[in-house]
């Protein structure tokens, strides 16, 4: 590895970790297919499928009363059953091995993947402690940015998902039913289906950060594998 500049070594780094990436993540990028379909193609063909049975007179102009809600319907199911797989089906060896156990088993798991990762890295940069500083120091400056990325694109996602619940609310020929709620401020004008669209729209938001986060959490795994290398490649000098 001699006569590399450290530009080099850090693509070598960079290429090292997509490699890894690549071979073990089948399992999270389904994940994020899986998010984007049930919380966006979903709801939007349902939504454009029942607007026109509506538009065509197949379906009664009440049905467009329920419109929000067969859009919540899909990432809630969602949700629920990542819930009942990923969380509800760990209580069962949990309260029969202990919340501590259960733990510290994944984390065996996880030493064991750190020390093959270390030592993949050693193997595919070098060993010269100097270049390892660098290397950390310039990877985790790219992971800020990657979770800084996310958090924008999750605005932006919930200003486009906002529009789109208004204007599916204007395709309709009859104006939104409303109610004027007595506040500190006076009467306020507020809308039946101001609170389901705004719940869909949280959930929306919080599954697609979710999904943007992992990313940067499945990232952040390499980059405590590189302080492991440049702890050990110290304490071999010392």
């Amino acid at each position: 590895m001699q006569g590399k500049s450290r530009t080099e070594l850090y693509k070598q780094f960079l290429d090292f970790i997509t490699h890894d990436v690549q071979n073990e993540r089948q399992k999270e990028n389904r994940r994020l297919l899986n998010v984007f379909v049930w919380s966006f193609i979903l709801p939007a063909v349902t939504s454009a499928l029942l607007i026109l049975l509506v538009k065509t007179g197949v379906l009664p102009r009440a049905a467009r009363n329920y419109l929000d809600w067969a859009i919540l319907i899909f990432p809630v199911s969602f949700a629920l059953y990542l819930l009942s797989s990923e969380v509800l089906t760990q209580i069962p060896a949990t309260i029969k091995r202990g919340g501590i156990a259960t733990e510290l088993s994944q984390a065996t798991k996880e030493g064991f993947w750190r020390e093959k990762v270390c030592d993949g890295m050693i193997r595919s940069i070098g060993s010269d402690p100097a270049d390892w500083v660098w290397l950390i120091a310039s990877f985790r400056i790219d992971l800020q940015k990657i979770h800084n990325r996310t958090r924008y694109l999750t605005a932006l996602a919930g200003a486009v998902f906002y529009l789109l619940l208004q204007g599916i609310d204007l395709l309709g020929e009859e104006k939104n039913q409303v109610t004027w709620v007595k506040s500190p401020m006076g009467f306020v004008e507020v809308s039946q289906n101001d609170f389901s669209q705004f719940i869909g729209l949280g959930l929306f938001l919080v599954l697609f950060y979710l999904a943007g986060s992992q990313t940067f959490h499945s990232l952040s795994r390499y980059l405590n594998c590189a302080e492991l290398v440049k702890t050990g490649l110290d304490q071999k000098k010392l």
